[in-house]
């Protein structure tokens, strides 16, 4: 898949999930045209956190598309120091004349992110995903989650629960006997199925309990005719990594990462 027409629909992906998972407190903002071009920005005043993957204060952005001011950027810090936020994150996706972009974020004051990277991977041939575990997998709806709260603990993601019971979305756990150690879920968006939350107990790792839920919503987003799968991950996550590249995805761009704060 071409990067450039990936990374613009990711970045409708990244707005809709929003409207079906938002948190209290969260806004989103699309702009169109000048000064932000095709900016989608989200604004959390409650999670500020030092860490971009975490903090919900952000701007995404393809590259240099039609409409960036040579100002954007400066003017991006006065729109977020006006709402109370003192850092910010922009996410940076391939698109047009992506050195003049850099080229703004830098002259505005951000600075890149460089202890981590932030691949998106993606899978376009059909293929069974092996897999070996001795965990039981299978699909579950709101009245299982809620009731695995307990047992999960800070795995259960507020993201994955949110979603629980919405259309487009497939949610699944990986039990040893009764009990729940591991989830991951499946999202439907235009032709992409979104392999998403993923995580497991930490003392259940190394079990096979992911590679198993990625086969299962492989399997599942192929019945459902899904042109191409994606995920995305962090590459210090390295079992995260391996596994999504053991089942066959490759890795199509980096985004570029860069932070703001006062």
């Amino acid at each position: 898949m071409d990067k450039f027409e990936l990374s613009r629909k990711m970045k409708r992906l990244t707005a809709w999930l929003d409207t079906q998972n938002q948190p209290d407190g969260l806004a989103g903002r699309r702009f169109h045209g000048v000064p932000f071009a095709d900016a989608y920005l989200t604004i959390d005043p409650e999670r500020q956190s030092p860490y971009a993957s975490t903090n919900r204060n952000r701007v995404y952005l393809c590259g240099a598309e039609a409409g960036m001011a040579p100002d954007g950027a400066a003017r991006l810090i006065d729109f977020f120091a006006g709402h109370g936020i003192e850092r910010f994150f922009v996410w940076l996706s391939p698109g047009p004349d992506m050195d003049r972009v850099r080229g703004l974020l830098d002259q505005a004051g951000l600075s890149r992110v460089h202890w981590t990277r932030y691949p998106t991977l993606c899978r376009e041939r059909p293929a069974p995903v092996p897999f070996k575990t001795d965990l039981r997998i299978r699909q579950v709806g709101p009245d299982d989650i809620a009731g695995s709260r307990e047992a999960l603990g800070e795995t259960l993601w507020p993201e994955f629960a949110a979603s629980a019971g919405r259309d487009g979305f497939f949610h699944y756990m990986a039990f040893d006997g009764s009990r729940p150690v591991a989830i991951a879920a499946l999202c439907m968006f235009e032709d992409i199925g979104y392999l998403m939350a993923a995580a497991t107990v930490e003392s259940n790792r190394q079990r096979g309990a992911q590679q198993a839920l990625i086969a299962k919503r492989v399997e599942q987003a192929e019945r459902l005719g899904c042109a191409v799968l994606v995920s995305e991950t962090l590459s210090m996550l390295e079992h995260s990594y391996r596994n999504l590249r053991r089942a066959g995805f490759e890795e199509i761009y980096d985004k570029e990462v860069y932070e703001w704060n006062a």
